[in-house]
């Protein structure tokens, strides 16, 4: 196939149509919806660390009981993404139920609320799309929040595309915490990240919100997924390394750095189920830590846990000899910011790793990659 324009549109098209398939085969499959009390209880919570004026402290992570992200009902979603599962499949919640949510989690026993001084809101989707939630819920909770005096920063997700002005204005008018918005970046590389991710947005309109986010005093932090689909392992931290590149220029706060995992009813899970896509190994997270002190890049790096509102069948790892210390080593870095702590782990598996890098080859370019994953997966396309 000679990949002219024609085909590539179509070849996009394809691509967005299995990825719906995908969604709509499981909310075919999924029996019941959730009992109207759910809809007002949030999935889980998980106690992390972050930094707050140079200082690790608590911080909680809150995964709401969503709608459903709308990139999922427009588009498909993202190939890697599992979170759809978790939500309420599209069907908006309304204002009352989000608001007694986030109540929940402040009055709850289980936790001690006050112990937390960041508190992170994600809703497996766009805090700031409205056909997901309501701007008027959102401004409750950001009112909720403001009462709570041990809180000092509140951490959103937003797509790029959903962040404007009008939005953080309203939001600072409310609240005098520090607001921080986590983006969904993934690549610098555009062909990658509208290809291999399904996410497309220009770097104009990226660093426009950036600037306009500045203007307003509130932080943007792009999380990067290392290791899209039909990307080598290779190809993946070459691409990560680039993408911290580029990011140089915004002096961040912080980049997230997302562990990929592979959860079901995505993309990523049928490729990996016909030996098409491969975990990521913990020595590439090592060698693109060890590529970005040797371009001495600034901006720090946090590695994010790779535990999510739904269970993964596979996470990053290398095998059961070293993963634990990688762990330990990740959290004092994470602590740190010391990459060096990561030199002292050595184990038999590197040789494994070291030989995929060199024979782990994905011929073509992507849309041909994609072409040719298609053939394979059948007539699970249709």
């Amino acid at each position: 196939m000679s990949h002219d324009y024609a085909n590539q549109d179509e070849l996009k098209k394809q691509l967005k149509e299995y990825l719906l398939q995908i969604k709509k085969n499981k909310q075919l499959s999924t029996e019941k919806k959730y009992d109207p009390k759910m809809l007002q209880q949030i999935v889980g919570l998980e106690p992390r660390e972050g930094y707050l004026h140079g200082e690790y402290v608590k911080r909680l992570v809150i995964f709401m009981r969503g709608t459903g992200c709308s990139h999922v009902t427009e588009t498909g979603g993202c190939t890697f993404c599992g979170f759809y599962n978790a939500t309420n499949f599209g069907e908006k919640i309304s204002d009352d139920d989000y608001v007694l949510q986030i109540r929940s989690v402040i009055e709850s026993k289980e936790i001690v609320f006050s112990e937390y001084p960041i508190i992170c809101i994600y809703n497996d989707g766009s805090l700031l799309n409205e056909k997901e939630i309501s701007f008027n819920a959102l401004i409750d909770i950001f009112e909720m929040l403001e009462h709570q005096d041990h809180v000092k920063k509140i951490v959103i997700e937003s797509r790029i595309a959903d962040i404007t002005e009008e939005k953080l204005s309203s939001l600072k008018q409310i609240t005098h915490k520090e607001v921080e918005i986590a983006v969904g970046f993934e690549s610098a590389n555009e062909t990658i990240r509208e290809w291999c991710i399904n996410k497309n947005f220009s770097k104009e309109h990226f660093e426009e919100v950036c600037r306009v986010a500045t203007k307003m005093g509130i932080s943007i932090v792009p999380l990067l997924i290392i290791k899209p689909p039909y990307l080598t392992e290779s190809e993946a931290i070459h691409d990560y390394v680039e993408s911290l590149s580029y990011l140089e220029q915004f002096h961040f706060q912080r980049i997230d750095m997302e562990l990929p995992t592979i959860e079901k009813d995505t993309l990523v899970y049928e490729l990996w189920q016909r030996e098409m896509y491969s975990p990521l190994w913990f020595w590439s997270v090592i060698e693109i830590l060890r590529l970005s002190q040797k371009s001495s890049f600034k901006t720090p790096l946090y590695i994010s846990p790779p535990n999510y509102s739904v269970p993964a069948e596979v996470k990053t790892s290398n095998c059961d000899r070293c993963d634990e210390r990688i762990y330990q080593a990740i959290d004092e870095y994470n602590r740190t910011g010391d990459s060096t702590i990561f030199n002292a782990i050595e184990c038999a598996c590197k040789a494994t790793w070291e030989e995929q890098l060199q024979n782990d080859i994905w011929e073509g370019d992507i849309p041909s990659r994609i072409e040719k994953s298609f053939k394979k997966l059948g007539e699970r396309l249709l």
